[in-house]
């Protein structure tokens, strides 16, 4: 009897962009540990104290973390944040501006994964309908630049970046809902594909689309409690899409 396939009928997949296509952890991480030491020279510069850089990288990945599982993107904020932590009352915004840029300067340079570049390829000559579906990079950041230097941009029918033009964030429904409703496809007909279970996986089975978790490292505990599928490779998919 032939497998039972969930996937069967589907019309148009949705993709994440950061670690789903593109490679945005490693350098963003890069980013991170430089502004960490800018703000070490800003703070010894001021005079309002000296602290050990790894403990300052160490605070900002923290934060960053969390403020970023929690929908906040404006890296201005996460700066913010640090100071307060560390006591400092105040900081001018246009320093703000300036560890911004430098972060981006960095983080922005996003390699293509290969398998992502093979597989978009894949779903457009099966005749898929593809979308993309992100989040804003905050003030000072630029997310439609960075997704304009994706080679296979033209590939997608459709590009959609939460909290931007009065769409929510991930993981918000709205992106999703609006996703499909904008490609003329079923939401049952549809597919979710990204890296993050709560904000990609699980916000798109709540919208009534299925959805596809990208593990690459294997680190996400009990996936398929958010995601109707795991992939370790986007290559995977051509098995049952």
């Amino acid at each position: 009897m032939e497998e039972f396939n969930i996937f069967q009928g589907t019309q148009a997949v949705l993709f994440d962009f950061d670690n789903t296509l593109v490679d945005f952890e490693a350098n963003s991480r890069k980013a991170l540990e430089s502004v960490a030491q800018d703000i070490q020279n800003f703070l010894q510069d001021t005079g309002v104290s000296s602290l050990p850089l790894a403990y300052l990288k160490e605070k900002l990945l923290v934060i960053s973390s969390k403020l970023d599982s929690e929908g906040v993107y404006d890296r201005n904020v996460w700066w913010s944040e640090l100071m307060k932590e560390l006591g400092v009352q105040s900081v001018d915004k246009e320093q703000l501006y300036e560890w911004t840029s430098l972060y981006w300067s960095i983080a922005g340079q996003n390699t293509p994964f290969e398998d992502a570049l093979d597989i978009v390829e894949y779903l457009k000559k099966k005749g898929y309908k593809l979308g993309l579906v992100t989040n804003s990079d905050g003030e000072g950041g630029d997310k439609r630049s960075r997704i304009s230097k994706f080679p296979y941009l033209d590939k997608f029918n459709l590009i959609i970046i939460g909290g931007e033009n009065n769409v929510k964030p991930k993981p918000s429904l709205q992106p999703f809902i609006f996703a499909c409703e904008e490609l003329k496809v079923p939401k049952e007909s549809c597919v979710m594909v990204g890296d993050d279970p709560v904000k990609d996986c699980l916000a798109a089975k709540r919208a009534g689309l299925k959805s596809i978790l990208v593990d690459r490292k294997g680190a996400v505990k009990f996936p398929e409690l958010y995601a109707d599928f795991v992939v370790n490779s986007l290559k995977e998919l051509e098995e049952f899409l």
